[in-house]
């Protein structure tokens, strides 16, 4: 063990100690959790995820746990009802929120959502649902992971904007780590139009078999949701993210036609909403607000009575950041 990693160690220990005995001091705040996928040891799609975007089954449950015994679980919109109706806030709330709505949550994080009792809200893309989709990170993901021969990788370096000396350019498989860093540049110079239909030119994705579906269908969805822990929010028609380059008549299709998408199939309509990629515009929070009773972002930190009920921050939390108890603590903190 590394002098860094050991002296990480100690002060998320130290942190985690004292930081639950000062929480939620004046009873009105509301912690946020956001997660993404949920998936096992050994899951095929841990190769070419990226390694902030899932925690396993086991982590999970180790947070929930921890949960129960330093905060009062309860759903997002319950808190934000609570508060526009002025009636008093659960003392040191915390809500837990899932991105995208990929079908590892049915599969593996509604058992332990369902085994602990704690209700959470799932964020998903509404004309996506049940298709065999793929977002664009995952497509080049799936890409990069594996080997590649001489002229298709400089070709996809030209594409991208990548040096010919990168790792891309070397035709070898990347590491998650490596592939995170491309998508995350990727993020900055494309929009997601431009990116999808390069990857769409440039390349097929690696044939590895039949392709399991990425996200839930909607009897999946509606089996989570029957008994009502599980909720269901709005993340857009088809996650198409809400810059002020956007245009307006898509805005609206895309926030306000995904209420009607989720009304029909599940009979009921979704009060919350997630930006995807966290972006927004001042149109779009506008528009966000007279149509839901409160939307999130991947801004970080915590809320209050006085925070804005459209644009609420969250902490994100992952398996290389949370894994263990005093990671996981030490994060909610702000440290780590």
């Amino acid at each position: 063990m590394t002098v860094k990693r050991l002296l990480k160690q100690v002060v998320q220990g130290a942190v985690a100690a004292v930081a639950p005995k000062f929480w939620g001091r004046g009873d009105s705040s509301l912690l946020v959790l956001m997660y993404h996928r949920v998936l096992p040891e050994g899951h095929p799609d841990r190769n070419s995820e990226q390694p902030g975007m899932y925690v396993s089954p086991e982590t999970l449950a180790m947070h929930l746990d921890l949960l129960k015994r330093h905060f009062t679980p309860i759903h997002l919109e319950e808190w934000c009802l609570k508060l526009a109706q002025g009636e008093s806030l659960p003392p040191r709330a915390c809500a837990v929120t899932f991105d995208d709505g990929w079908r590892d949550n049915y599969q593996y994080a509604w058992p332990v959502l369902e085994a602990a009792g704690v209700p959470a809200t799932i964020f998903i893309v509404s004309n996506l649902v049940g298709t065999r989709y793929s977002f664009w990170p995952n497509k080049l993901a799936r890409l990069l992971s594996v080997s590649r021969n001489a002229q298709a990788s400089r070709e996809l370096a030209d594409a991208l904007g990548m040096s010919q000396d990168s790792k891309l350019a070397s035709g070898a498989a990347m590491t998650p780590e490596q592939i995170d860093s491309a998508i995350l540049d990727c993020k900055q110079r494309f929009s997601d139009a431009d990116i999808t239909a390069l990857l769409d030119r440039i390349a097929e994705e690696p044939s590895t078999g039949a392709k399991e579906r990425d996200l839930m269908d909607w009897n999946e969805i509606r089996a989570m949701t029957a008994q009502g822990q599980v909720r269901i929010g709005s993340h857009t028609r088809r996650h198409v993210r809400l810059t002020p380059q956007l245009a307006r008549n898509t805005a609206d299709d895309e926030i306000v036609g995904s209420i009607a998408e989720i009304e029909s199939q599940l009979g009921s309509r979704p009060v919350s909403f997630c930006y995807p990629n966290g972006d927004h515009s001042p149109e779009a929070t506008a528009l966000v607000g007279q149509n839901y009773r409160c939307a999130v972002t991947t801004r970080r930190g915590w809320n209050d009575r006085h925070s804005n009920r459209h644009l609420m921050a969250r902490v994100g939390v992952h398996d290389e950041v949370s894994r263990t108890p005093a990671a996981f603590l030490s994060r909610l903190a702000g440290v780590g």
